[in-house]
């Protein structure tokens, strides 16, 4: 099952599951280049599938299938202009170098890891409370004092309220 992206939240949610993949679909900054230099950048693993490895506040680090090397993508201020649709994001390249370029992914689940086909996650059994009588007190600790002071422990004393000497007091 592919991943419905609608928003960054959506993309970055997609990115911290297990198995997340990406794969350039199209970059046309390499696609307006020499055949040598798209060559070259194939040749390098970029347009394989690429696993997530680790996702900061700020980028996410992807391992290249087949190539001891990591790409990172950060996302900022600029991400207003991403497009998502469906299992694609498209990211505008601002080279300076002529028209407008983008690099457009596809998202996916490397095989074996789709959380739709993956059985539910058994949770263990939230235990049971304690009654307060089993709670016992540090054997070293002292006495618990009476709440309100000594006045308090009077019946039907009501106690005052005290001002405390510094800081802002009773804020109605």
């Amino acid at each position: 099952m592919a991943p419905v992206l609608r928003s960054l939240s959506d993309f970055k949610r997609f990115l911290s599951e297990p198995g997340a993949t990406i794969q350039v679909v199209r970059n046309t900054f390499i696609d307006r280049q020499p055949a040598s230099f798209a060559e070259a950048y194939r040749a390098k693993g970029m347009y394989e599938p690429r696993t997530i490895r680790a996702v900061s506040k700020k980028a996410a680090i992807f391992a290249i299938q087949g190539h001891p090397t990591t790409v990172w993508l950060y996302w900022d201020k600029g991400t207003r202009k991403w497009r998502f649709q469906d299992d694609t994001v498209a990211i505008p390249l601002d080279t300076g170098l002529g028209p407008p370029d983008e690099i457009v992914y596809r998202c996916s689940y490397a095989p074996g890891t789709d959380p739709a086909l993956q059985p539910p996650a058994r949770r263990a059994r939230p235990r049971a409370a304690k009654p307060p009588e089993a709670i016992r007190p540090h054997p070293k600790a002292p006495p618990p004092k009476p709440a309100g002071g000594p006045k308090a422990s009077v019946p039907g004393a009501v106690p005052k309220p005290v001002m405390p000497a510094r800081g802002q007091g009773r804020l109605l």
